[in-house]
């Protein structure tokens, strides 16, 4: 699917209720970081951003009880870059869509649902014993991918 950063943005815009206070001016001025990490990784713009506004509500600066820094969330030590470089955004979508594709496509073998629940809790998201908290978050992020869509 190719999407451009303006229509992105337009989606963003026009969803009321998903993006918290200053969420949507944050996403519109990464949106184009967003669309090209999102086209070199395989990846639906609109899952990538949808990833973002549950993991950080576009805050740059979060770092959770975790570890998890940035934009994207991810955790330093199973990255090539600190915490500090994650919070810069366009480092964090970068490296956040490489993880990203890693867990749907390795992982998840393709599986939307499975890879987003590895990018949440690990490897902990296949068979019975599949991670409910990693599932129910994967399940968030496609129902907010899904009306970005909608917007556009």
């Amino acid at each position: 699917m190719v999407v451009g950063a303006k229509t992105l943005c337009v989606a963003i815009m026009a969803s009321s209720g998903v993006f918290g206070f200053g969420g949507k001016d944050r996403a519109c001025r990464h949106s184009g970081e967003v669309v090209a990490a999102s086209t070199k990784y395989n990846l639906d713009p609109y899952l990538l951003t949808a990833l973002i506004q549950v993991e950080s509500n576009w805050k740059s600066h979060v770092v959770s009880s975790a570890g998890a820094c940035g934009l994207t969330q991810v955790i330093s030590r199973w990255s090539k870059y600190t915490c500090k470089q994650l919070k810069n955004p366009k480092i964090s979508i970068w490296e956040g869509a490489r993880k990203l594709n890693y867990w749907i496509y390795k992982y998840g073998k393709g599986n939307l649902k499975i890879g987003l629940c590895g990018y949440n809790a690990g490897f902990r998201c296949k068979g019975k014993s599949a991670n409910k908290s990693g599932l129910t978050y994967a399940r968030k992020v496609v129902r907010m991918s899904n009306r970005l869509k909608r917007r556009k």
